[in-house]
């Protein structure tokens, strides 16, 4: 039984008539009867009885008819769904996201996307980058910002900006005086680390084993909200993203004169799978907006160091 055939069923049970649901179906007259004596024959019943011109259902028609209204209006209704998803009247979509940038730049981005699609389901997932990548690889995301580079030949890469990486102590430190510094001579302070799978914590201890020294620790592992708010309560310091403190009252930014750090961020998606239309309409929207956030970026710098 084809779906051909319960719609050329329903068709000839409306109309009672072969040739004006034939005219109606835009189909030959014999063919449409042929296409309903084979469903008949599947069944193993007679669907109609033929009354000169006109046909009635019998019994076992009648019987069917409502059976093939549900089977149709499901049809019907799936394929409206999906139309409205093409149309991305409705969907669903994730994004992954370091803290950092989920905190100072989705907010607006996911908020101007949910103006434009509003039948759209957002999903946001914060992690550092290898846990980004896990759940991109699991199917959990449909798309993520991470530092780059990544080397995983199944994702397609983005750049999106760059951004330097400045120290943050708090107001009352005794380096809060200073606009800059070099890592050397922050040996004796007592830092404050990302946790275990976030890049800024390679980053901090990369930059210190350049310097030529070890951190001395003071806390492991704390999440960027609450490790900036350690910092200004003065218990140690952080290499942080610029990023990070926009907006910030209570902390003051060194920046690095000794080493040039920053780090790039890019859009990443599995290229190897197929996205929903709601998956491409999010990351193309991002990659416009978070791209922009470049220029912005570069504006305010040049107005700081002006």
């Amino acid at each position: 039984m084809e779906l051909r055939h319960l719609r050329y069923f329903e068709a000839v049970a409306r109309h009672s008539h072969v040739t004006r649901a034939a005219a109606e179906l835009h189909i030959a007259q014999p063919a449409l009867s042929k296409q309903i004596s084979q469903l008949e024959q599947e069944l193993g019943v007679a669907l109609f009885d033929r009354i000169g011109r006109n046909v009635r259902l019998t019994e076992a028609g009648e019987a069917l008819l409502p059976h093939v209204h549900a089977v149709l209006a499901q049809v019907d209704a799936a394929r409206a769904e999906m139309a409205e998803r093409v149309g991305l009247r409705r969907g669903r979509a994730a994004v992954g996201t370091p803290p950092t940038v989920g905190t100072q730049l989705l907010p607006h981005a996911l908020a101007a996307f949910n103006r434009r699609y509003a039948g759209i389901e957002l999903r946001l997932h914060e992690a550092g980058i290898q846990t980004l990548l896990e759940l991109l690889e699991m199917g959990l995301v449909d798309v993520a910002v991470v530092a780059l580079p990544v080397h995983d030949p199944a994702l397609t890469v983005v750049p999106l900006f760059t951004e330097e990486l400045v120290v943050a102590v708090g107001r009352e430190h005794t380096l809060a005086t200073r606009n800059s510094i070099t890592l050397r001579e922050l040996s004796n302070e007592g830092w404050l680390l990302s946790p275990e799978n976030y890049e800024l914590r390679d980053a901090t201890l990369n930059a210190c084993r350049r310097a030529g020294f070890a951190p001395h620790i003071v806390l492991d592992g704390s999440e960027m909200d609450t490790l900036l708010r350690l910092v200004a309560a003065g218990m140690g310091i952080a290499l942080v993203p610029r990023l990070a403190v926009q907006g910030i009252m209570d902390l003051k930014v060194l920046q690095v004169s000794d080493l040039a750090l920053q780090r790039s961020l890019g859009l990443v998606w599995r290229g190897d799978r197929t996205a929903s239309p709601a998956a491409r309409a999010l990351r193309e929207f991002l990659v416009e907006e978070l791209r922009g956030n470049q220029v912005a970026m570069n504006a305010a710098e040049k107005e700081r160091t002006s």
